[in-house]
């Protein structure tokens, strides 16, 4: 990113952080949150302080046996003496937040749906036995890999093999447009890279994210009911499982242009599926 997008980018998160608002609850992929969730969230009237992140966290249920992170102030001493942020979170079992900030308040909804995966990120993250290590970042490629599910990944949840082998191959419109009844009846798009929940709140053209694409037996509705939270629960797992393998060389993830799926954005044309600014992905040769 050049110095002016960068300066951009700043100005405008600034922009967002200024006030903490609730509408975007009401829409995808946020009305996807657990209920309990949003109804916490919707009864907040200003910022939260890290340290209330918590009971943000507590509203959601989890698996028997799962662990979850504190979450507190970030302080640069502490991250220097940790070693850095994911040290931090890995040794101390604390997620670094920063105060009144969108990017930050998403990282801690992820935690409260899909902490296995988020564990098994941050133990990726800091595993010093992965290389080569790439001189420009100091990161292996599977922690290139980890880095952006973090900020950009996905789970697609599917019942029918046949629309994951066609977002597989990126056939966008067969997907998105003459598929539609059928995606909307088999499929969940499961949003857990924070940086594009944060970038969803003023989404900008070829928004998309790097997807792990599981075929499962069933797909109910992220409802709050307790077989929505079972099916969350074995999802968050069976994802931790996926990442976990990434430790015998870096995935080949697949794109999703995020403003494709129903409801994301003003889609409910044909049209807007022909519109190659959101979708100009191409295939890459091989997969692992």
């Amino acid at each position: 990113m050049t110095t002016s997008l960068r300066a951009l980018h700043r100005a405008v998160q600034a922009q967002h952080n200024a006030r903490f608002t609730t509408d975007w609850l009401a829409r995808p992929p946020y009305s996807q949150l657990h209920p309990a969730f949003r109804a916490a969230a919707m009864a907040l009237s200003d910022w939260p302080e890290p340290e209330q992140y918590g009971a943000l966290v507590a509203a959601v249920p989890q698996a028997v046996g799962q662990e979850l992170p504190r979450f507190v102030l970030q302080d640069r001493a502490a991250l220097a003496d940790a070693g850095g942020y994911e040290q931090h979170v890995a040794t101390l079992r604390a997620v670094p937040t920063r105060p009144r900030h969108w990017h930050d308040f998403f990282n801690m909804a992820v935690w409260a749906h899909f902490p296995a995966v988020r564990w098994l990120l941050n133990e990726l993250h800091v595993d010093a036995t992965l290389g080569p290590k790439d001189p420009r970042n100091g990161r292996a490629p599977q922690q290139n890999a980890v880095a952006q599910f973090d900020e950009s990944g996905m789970i697609v949840t599917s019942t029918s093999a046949s629309l994951l082998g066609d977002l597989r191959a990126l056939r966008f419109k067969r997907v998105f447009w003459e598929r539609r009844a059928e995606l909307l009846e088999t499929t969940r798009f499961w949003l857990v890279g924070h940086g594009t929940l944060e970038s969803l709140l003023a989404p900008h053209l070829g928004l998309a994210c790097k997807a792990l694409l599981m075929e499962v037996s069933s797909a109910p509705l992220a409802d709050g009911s307790p077989q929505s939270d079972a099916f969350r629960h074995e999802m968050d797992a069976r994802a931790a499982q996926a990442i976990r393998a990434w430790r015998a060389g870096a995935p080949v993830l697949d794109p999703v242009p995020v403003l494709g799926i129903p409801g994301y954005a003003a889609n409910q044309f044909a049209e807007f599926y022909d519109d190659a600014r959101y979708f100009r992905f191409q295939r890459r040769s091989e997969r692992s």
